[in-house]
């Protein structure tokens, strides 16, 4: 036996408590003061238990979290990034954190001897605890609400939109977008050089250009639905009344958001810029998504015919001619025009909330994952988007110099 070591038990784990309020803000101020915790060892839990039926274990025998982490991450965004919840607990005159980050629990022992365990002992300890304070794990189940974690397709919708547009520049910059018909053999050697290139970067901007022409359109949408999915007023309504309004027209669900939703503190108006301005856009999507033909929309050259023989009125460059329709198609200031319509709408509708709901839905737009909550039937963003593993130096002891960016 280490005689250097204390042996950690079954009866050891029973005797955790709550600290008193005055050794927990000792602790708290100890560690504002060198950001670290005092201890002799640490274990770190991952695949050993289950961090849910720990939080509803130590929820249950001891309340809410009460270490300093936690108070923390209210006001810290750098806490809040990489520590869900901390428990302070003490043990005969030492004490004990459980700290959860987004890959582990840190178990860390307070000043004294090195505690003698390991984290599978650790865990089938908490396993056969779990066992004994059932009843209380039960009432603490009935204290949290399950969600359930999707993927967020507005997020992901704005996030391809705005690659589109970097490559669409990134194209756009490099295209040759006119050029003289050849008249040398300077010219023709131009030509059968930097046509194939130029043919091709004028169709991937086309394409990324329409891509974003018909996307933009859907993301204001797709917020809209958003707004409706949370805040629709249900209340003395039909049970299909949300999504019967889901499925109206868009320019219906945006002139009754206001009546239909709450958590507005200014009706947005019909006449704003803003709105005009998407109601506009959504035509042309519709125009581009129902396969409408307008010759008059897009000129590109005047005939004379006769006996079905076709005279230009004008010649053009071989290479504007060969070009230039697919450069014309969908060229990119009209892409980032409606890009930016919707951009617009998006926040304006967002200046029209309160807000505490402007808040949740800036979170929302941004986060990759949307949560649902199964008892409240509603979405919010629960996580960023970052997700630090956060080891402790300490860990790493022995491991050779650490890189800068691990320290």
């Amino acid at each position: 036996m280490d005689y250097a070591k204390v042996k950690f038990s079954d009866e050891d784990l029973g005797l955790l408590d709550v600290p008193s309020d005055e050794s927990l803000k000792y602790i708290g101020g100890l560690y504002l003061a060198t950001r670290s915790f005092e201890h002799s060892n640490r274990i770190s839990l991952r695949k050993e238990i289950s961090p849910a039926n720990l939080y509803l274990y130590l929820l249950g025998r001891f309340g809410p979290p009460n270490g300093v982490l936690t108070l923390l991450r209210k006001r810290d965004e750098r806490v809040k990034r990489t520590v869900l919840w901390h428990y302070t607990l003490a043990w005969h005159k030492r004490h004990v954190h459980f700290i959860c980050h987004t890959f582990r629990v840190d178990v860390i022992f307070g000043p004294g001897l090195e505690v003698d365990i390991s984290s599978a002992e650790f865990a089938s300890m908490l396993g056969r605890s779990c066992e004994r304070h059932s009843n209380q794990m039960s009432k603490a189940r009935a204290m949290v609400e399950k969600y359930r974690s999707s993927l967020n397709p507005l997020s992901h919708l704005l996030d391809s939109i705005s690659r589109l547009m970097t490559r669409a520049e990134e194209l756009d910059a490099g295209l040759v977008k006119k050029r003289a018909h050849p008249e040398s053999l300077e010219d023709i050697t131009w030509h059968h050089e930097n046509h194939e290139k130029h043919s091709s970067a004028a169709a991937e901007l086309s394409s990324c250009c329409l891509s974003i022409r018909m996307m933009s359109p859907v993301a204001a949408e797709m917020f809209v639905n958003l707004i409706i999915f949370n805040l629709f007023r249900s209340e003395g309504q039909p049970k299909d009344a949300k999504n019967e309004f889901k499925r109206a027209p868009i320019i219906e669900r945006v002139e009754k958001l206001a009546d239909k939703c709450d958590g507005f503190a200014v009706r947005p108006d019909k006449n704003s810029e803003e709105i005009r301005g998407f109601l506009a856009l959504m035509n042309r999507r519709n125009d581009l998504l129902h396969g409408n033909i307008n010759p008059e929309s897009k000129v590109e050259d005047e005939f004379q015919v006769h006996d079905d023989v076709p005279t230009i009125m004008k010649f053009r460059s071989m290479f504007d001619r060969a070009l230039g329709p697919t450069i014309n198609a969908f060229p990119l200031e009209e892409a980032k025009d409606d890009h930016e319509i919707a951009q617009k709408f998006i926040s304006y509708l967002l200046s029209c909330l309160e807000e505490k709901w402007r808040t949740e839905y800036e979170e929302m737009i941004i986060s990759v994952d949307l949560h649902y909550g199964m008892r409240s039937k509603q979405v919010r963003a629960l996580y960023g988007n970052e997700f630090h593993e956060s080891i402790d130096p300490d860990l790493l002891q022995g491991q050779g110099p650490l890189p800068d960016w691990l320290v």
